[in-house]
């Protein structure tokens, strides 16, 4: 007997989302570290570096890259968190 592409869909979503409960503490983890110490101000901090940079330099370049990083970073590990609670 084979299994139709609809049961295996929805045994793939279940998969899905049994990995995504598994991966909660972990994401809350992850979310906590991002709020934490150094980590927690690391993007304003860069920004106030950058402002003092020639725009046409790697270091401002990079700077900006790592502020981007860790502000949508952040936002997008907060979604998740947040999606996986409603499972």
């Amino acid at each position: 007997m084979t299994t139709s592409v609809s049961e295996l869909d929805a045994q793939i979503a279940e998969l899905r989302r049994q990995r995504d409960i598994a991966s909660l503490e972990a994401s809350k983890s992850v979310q906590a570290a991002l709020v934490s110490g150094k980590v927690a101000t690391l993007a304003d901090d860069l920004s106030a570096l950058v402002a003092t940079l020639s725009p046409e330099s790697v270091a401002a370049q990079q700077a900006g890259h790592i502020i981007n990083c860790m502000r949508n970073g952040k936002s997008l590990i907060d979604g998740e968190v947040s999606r996986i609670q409603t499972l």
